[in-house]
């Protein structure tokens, strides 16, 4: 589904839209519900540069409430891949790989699914505690039952006592 035969991309500025279905990517971890994938290709002799903007749904479990919820994911990234030799790297913005010469064709499967990984939350919130800038809102702490305050005036009769040896 994300692989692309390099003689299939025109040379110069090109565009796809994908849709991908919810069995698509192999998320273990989180179930997908699917993604609308924009990609813009750019094909030169000597690398073509891809960059694709992810709007993604993923099902997570509140880590407070233990609720599911949808998170939508809005999102871009750029990979470029070389024709010659280039040590690969990737960061939060993009990648560089190297364009596979015997199957000659790019594979985004692997970017894509990092990307959608990537933008998880750390900490997974339902909507409802979080406020409208997306900050947690204040997590309040209620006790049951009666108070269990210390009288400072009644002292335990042992302490007393080695007070008293103490002296």
């Amino acid at each position: 589904m994300l692989k692309f035969k390099i003689f299939e991309i025109p040379e110069g500025q090109s565009q796809r839209t994908v849709k991908l279905k919810a069995d698509d990517l192999d998320m273990d971890a989180y179930p997908f519900n699917g993604a609308s994938l924009d990609i813009s290709f750019y094909r030169a002799p000597q690398f073509i540069q891809v960059k694709f903007d992810l709007d993604a749904s993923v099902t997570l479990t509140c880590d407070r409430s233990l609720d599911d919820f949808e998170y939508i994911i809005d999102t871009n990234y750029q990979v470029i891949f070389k024709a010659e030799q280039v040590e690969e790297s990737t960061d939060e913005n993009g990648s560089i790989r190297n364009i596979d010469v015997n199957s000659k064709q790019i594979d985004l499967e692997q970017d894509v699914l990092d990307t959608i990984m990537l933008n998880l939350p750390v900490k997974k919130l339902h909507p409802r505690f979080l406020d409208e800038n997306g900050n947690p809102k204040e997590f309040v702490n209620e006790q049951f039952g009666a108070s269990s305050e210390v009288d400072e005036e009644r002292i335990d009769p042992r302490w007393e006592a080695l007070k008293e040896l103490k002296k």
